[in-house]
């Protein structure tokens, strides 16, 4: 069995399997636990480990202390680092998208305002809002605290110029625009978002003719247990191995 590899594109690694090219590349985006966390370094050895390039992303702010605020992250960014991948020697030439949570979200408001621009074939995201969701501020979060976080006169969580109306706390994500495939998992017992946010994204992919795959786990909560959470490693697996193989 081969082993992994870890070089550097840019501020971020990219994690991949030993040998050659050709390789499908995905772009990972971590939730609120922030990017020192260490959750999206595991999803991309996990997929690297699958025969993948993986390039996690950090956006928001946060030390390996904990979290930080998600406010104003410019989405542009997230379109720069598929773009940056897609020209990696060892890409075969399609690139992905995963986001886990908020960056799922994030993944989300990708497919619906840089369709055209995005590098990114194929999109998943577990556990993701089917709106836009405002600014996240750890301190919040403390119990007996329930900020509003879809008032649209709350702080935005993203940003995107030209498209400030689109991002507004509350605007449902038009996640119909994306054309290419699309796979969303939640559990049936999230306790982070309701998950008939995701159920709700699947029915508006299908009510636009558009390719969606979902998977629901039922009893399992925004993070799934460790007996199930490879079955969504499979699916994943699976899933960007079909639509990224293959020349652009």
């Amino acid at each position: 069995m081969g082993g992994l590899t870890l070089e550097m594109l840019g501020d971020g690694p990219v994690y991949g399997p030993e040998g050659g090219g050709g390789l499908p590349a995905l772009v990972i985006l971590h939730g609120a636990e922030g990017p020192m966390a260490g959750w999206s370094h595991r999803f991309a050895a996990i997929l690297a480990a699958q025969g993948m390039l993986a390039l996690p992303v950090s956006y928001g702010e946060g030390t390996i202390f904990g979290a930080g605020p998600i406010r104003e992250v410019d989405l542009r960014g997230v379109v720069a680092a598929g773009a940056a991948l897609a020209g990696h020697p060892r890409c075969g030439g399609r690139v992905g998208l995963l986001g886990w949570s908020r960056g799922g979200e994030a993944a989300m408001h990708v497919a619906a305002l840089g369709a055209e621009a995005a590098p990114f074939a194929a999109i998943a995201a577990h556990a993701p809002a089917d709106r836009c969701i405002a600014a996240f501020d750890p301190v919040s979060w403390r119990p007996g605290l329930t900020p509003d976080l879809v008032d649209p006169a709350a702080p935005r969580a993203w940003v995107w110029p030209g498209r400030e109306a689109e991002l507004v706390p509350g605007r449902e994500i038009a996640v119909e625009r994306f054309a290419g495939p699309m796979f969303l998992s939640v559990g049936d017992a999230d306790e982070i978002w309701d998950h008939r946010m995701t159920l709700r994204l699947a029915e508006r992919r299908r009510a636009a003719g558009r390719p969606v795959e979902l998977a629901v786990w039922p009893g399992q909560g925004h993070g799934l247990g460790f007996d199930v959470e490879p079955r969504l490693w499979a699916r994943l697996g699976a899933f960007f191995g079909a639509h990224l193989t293959g020349a652009a």
